[in-house]
């Protein structure tokens, strides 16, 4: 086994890691969907048959919303809206929303698309998602920022990418593993 191995490689029995962590594709998703899960206003799929593989709310139309976001071309997801009428976290609402197909793991990067994602939502329904309320899984200013304005993505992924780096770089002292496997 090495570091980059996807878990169902190693033949390990996958264990729940929380009640709503079900699945490879759910941990896949999970970052950069659980970047906006602070919004209380929409919900993440905690309860539904698919938590952390789709997002809904009564002010969400899941067509308009996949169709947006397929437009943008992410590397590895593609979008279709769900038959999605009714989330634990919104009690008595009828909602709509969007279901996330991981087309190739190996290309999609949760960060982009979570970006994508925040972009798509304050594009299309601007002011719903609660920024402020998200500040804490996001972790940087600059970025919640641009999901405000709903700055292109790419442009948000380009300003981060020097601070990603050496972030990589300062980490690496800590590792157990390199890269490889090796001690």
């Amino acid at each position: 086994m090495e570091r980059g191995d996807w878990f169902d490689s190693t033949g390990l029995k996958w264990t729940d890691p929380s009640p709503n962590m079900r699945s490879l594709n759910a941990a896949t998703l999970y970052p950069g969907i659980a970047m906006l899960e602070g919004s209380k206003n929409y919900s993440v799929g905690r309860g539904t048959d698919a938590p952390f593989e789709q997002i809904g709310a009564g002010w969400i139309h899941g067509r308009e919303l996949a169709a947006i976001l397929n437009g943008r071309m992410i590397p590895g997801c593609a979008c279709t809206p769900p038959a999605y009428s009714q989330s634990p976290a919104l009690p008595r609402q009828s909602i709509e929303g969007v279901r996330f197909v991981i087309t190739d793991r190996n290309a999609l990067d949760s960060t982009r698309f979570g970006l994508e994602l925040g972009f798509a939502l304050e594009k299309l329904y601007k002011g719903k998602i609660d920024w402020e309320a998200d500040r804490y899984l996001i972790g940087n200013r600059e970025v919640l920022e641009a999901g405000k304005g709903a700055v292109d993505p790419q442009t948000t992924l380009e300003k981060m990418r020097g601070s990603v780096e050496a972030f990589v770089e300062g980490r690496r002292k800590y590792l157990l593993y390199e890269e490889g496997g090796r001690p």
